[in-house]
């Protein structure tokens, strides 16, 4: 999904409504364990800002903070 391309092109206000819908959709997601993960396999974090599943591979660099749809909204300045 193209999300810095779907976040420019929609007004603030819209995507912040998306934002706040994506929040309350995964409100009670239950918190990812990576310690049950065979060897080799994608982890699996959450984002901090609307808890959405990001899936790195096993050789990631760095732990990814925020899903691309908020990264998006960041980038843009629309998310502190």
């Amino acid at each position: 999904m193209e999300s810095k391309a779907l976040a420019t092109t929609l007004s603030k206000a819209h995507a912040l409504q998306m934002l706040t819908m994506r929040r309350e959709q995964y409100k009670n997601k239950p918190t990812i364990d990576n310690s049950s993960l065979y060897a080799g396999s994608p982890m699996y974090f959450d984002c901090l800002t609307c808890r959405a599943t990001i899936a790195v591979p096993e050789t990631y660099i760095s732990r990814p903070s925020h899903c691309p749809e908020c990264q998006a909204l960041k980038e843009c300045g629309w998310l502190e």
